[in-house]
């Protein structure tokens, strides 16, 4: 199981916005699997897992 850290880094956090093609990892390219949606400052963050590189990787819609 994957223990998010993504309320703990809040600060650092990097959010990338969701576009019309498949939510691939800005770093290898790989497919995401989602994980969770939360909601940060009124903002619906989904929360998706790259599994070749091991990272969360957060989106939000335009």
């Amino acid at each position: 199981m994957t223990i998010l850290k993504t309320r703990e880094s809040y600060p650092d956090m990097m959010l990338y916005i969701m576009s019309d093609q498949p939510d691939c990892c800005p770093k290898c390219q790989t497919g995401l699997d989602m994980v969770e949606e939360i909601i940060i400052d009124n903002e619906h963050v989904f929360v998706k897992f790259c599994g070749e590189c091991q990272r969360e990787v957060l989106i939000v819609e335009d």
